[in-house]
């Protein structure tokens, strides 16, 4: 009887571990680089993303230029054009590529070694180059329902500050998510953490949201789009930004901050 079991354990202990030699032949080390790709992507949220596979068109409705992959991260214009927005993909390209005018039907759509989508149709685009490197540039439309909205930073922005508050602490994710810089402006003893607007309505960008902390508070935000936000005093600042502080700031620290910025922003090119 003992024999019998002893038997019995044997072959359940082969069993497993014939599973365990299946499962490890099944994973491929290009698998490997994927699953940790995605779970990078997941945590760097960045910008907006694409909620697809999406088309991507000359106009709206128009014709299909070229095709984006799940998560692809696109830059996307302050306002749809009736609910559809234009967006644009720094393509990876050759060095010796640079100059060219067209990019080819069948094409991958490369960025930093990653495959985000494919040409659809062979179409114009501009390229640009570094010091070692060459991109071309992707314009297009797609639909408003094509961007993840938690990939949008002022939607995050509302649901962060209702979740967690506004202690310091509690946007340390946010700002890594985001990969917010810091030192905006330097005024008083404020810390400052922001990004860039789109580069497709102005190839020079300024800031798109400016967090403003003081004493490891958050007192209130800079921003190049429209807020609304309970229990806070927004001012119009100069070249279409805003500045909104919680009305528990005190008046005439806002307004200080208010004529500082109309300044600041005078000055920049």
């Amino acid at each position: 009887m003992k024999s019998l079991i002893y038997i019995i354990l044997l072959i359940s202990i082969l069993a497993c571990n014939s599973e365990q030699t299946n499962e490890k032949r099944v994973i491929k080390p290009e698998d490997k680089i994927i699953t940790v790709s995605e779970v990078e992507e997941t945590d760097l949220i960045i910008g907006e993303r694409i909620d697809g596979p999406a088309n991507i068109r000359n106009k709206p409705n128009g014709d299909i230029l070229f095709e984006l992959n799940d998560n692809a991260l696109v830059e996307v214009t302050t306002k749809p054009e009736n609910n559809w927005y234009k967006i644009l993909v720094y393509a990876d390209i050759g060095y010796n590529e640079f100059g060219i005018d067209t990019i080819l039907k069948g094409r991958s759509i490369i960025v930093n070694d990653d495959t985000i989508g494919r040409v659809i149709k062979s179409h114009f685009v501009s390229t640009g180059r570094g010091g070692d490197f060459a991109y071309a540039m992707l314009y297009g439309y797609t639909h408003r329902n094509n961007i993840k909205p938690m990939t949008v930073i002022e939607t995050v922005f509302k649901n962060n500050l209702e979740q967690k508050g506004r202690g310091i602490s509690g946007w340390k994710e946010f700002i890594k998510s985001f990969q917010l810089e810091d030192n905006a402006v330097e005024y008083g003893t404020f810390e400052t953490y922001y990004n860039y607007e789109n580069s497709i309505e102005d190839p020079s960008p300024g800031f798109r949201i400016v967090l403003l902390f003081e004493k490891q508070h958050l007192i209130g935000l800079v921003h190049s789009r429209q807020l609304q936000l309970e229990y806070t005093d927004t001012h119009k600042l100069n070249w279409g930004y805003y500045v909104t502080f919680f009305d528990d700031y005190p008046e005439k620290e806002q307004s200080k901050f208010v004529d500082y910025m109309n300044e600041w922003i005078q000055g920049v090119d």
